[in-house]
């Protein structure tokens, strides 16, 4: 499996080269390159910092619990896939929270800036439905505006969910269609999180899958700035995702 956050990068990059750095120390990037045939090059790969996290210490006494959150340096992985040779371009990491460091690294070393991103997810299912007749849905979730604080969420899995249906304020797909002669099968969400469970597509395909598929939809986001709803899949919904995606699932509304 293949997933990431996705972010859109605007300017002309000064030099679209993402490079490794492994040197023994951190931050560390190990980068790969795969040129496509009009010559721009996608970059992906594993980066790792040493992230700052709060751990809560807890002591107990004869008289009382107390508790403190003390600072601490981990170190944490990412991977991800970064393509800013041409303007839009993007920026995908498997972690926004321990990846942040790194987009703010390729922005700084290709001049280019980074966008909060949401994905047209309506459009991308437009974009299904009209290149190819081998096409399904396995998952399809729909935000609806009540106003006055109120809203509707819904989602289908298996049978309950048609690709025909994937409009008019959808904000997950969970998808399957066939693409470069390639089953590509997948979610993807309004967030900007995406992932591909397809076994034939490795790192520079799923790379280029995103630059072909996915970045045509990306877009500024209305709240640019600040931090999106869902910026990852939770682990709860990426368990039921995977499992909808092979033989299970089941069908949910929530107000």
């Amino acid at each position: 499996m293949h997933d990431a956050t996705f972010f859109l990068t605007v300017g002309a990059a000064r030099d679209s080269e993402v490079p490794s750095k492994l040197d023994g120390e951190f931050p560390a990037v190990d980068a790969e390159g795969a040129q496509y045939l009009d010559g721009n090059t996608v970059y992906f790969g594993t980066a790792a910092d040493l992230i700052e996290e709060r751990n809560e210490d807890v002591s107990v006494d004869t008289d009382e619990i107390s508790t403190s959150r003390a600072k601490a340096l981990v170190p944490r992985a990412i991977d991800f896939y970064a393509d800013v040779s041409t303007d839009p371009g993007f920026i995908g990491v498997s972690s926004r929270s321990d990846g942040e460091w790194f987009i703010k690294r390729i922005a700084a070393q290709t001049g280019v800036t980074v966008k909060e991103t949401q994905i047209d997810v309506d459009a991308f299912a437009d974009h299904i439905r009209e290149q190819t007749e081998i096409r399904d849905a396995w998952n399809v979730s729909h935000s609806r505006d009540f106003g006055g604080g109120k809203e509707k969420t819904s989602i289908d899995y298996h049978d309950a969910a048609d690709i025909e249906t994937a409009q008019n304020g959808t904000i997950g797909l969970g998808f399957e269609y066939m693409w470069d002669n390639e089953f590509v099968e997948g979610v993807i969400y309004e967030s900007g999180y995406v992932a591909v469970y397809s076994d034939g597509l490795l790192e520079e395909g799923f790379a280029y899958w995103v630059r072909e598929e996915v970045l045509p939809f990306l877009e500024v986001d209305r709240d640019d700035g600040a931090e999106t709803d869902q910026t990852e899949l939770p682990d709860e919904e990426q368990d039921r995702a995977e499992v909808a995606a092979t033989d299970g699932g089941d069908d949910g509304v929530a107000e």
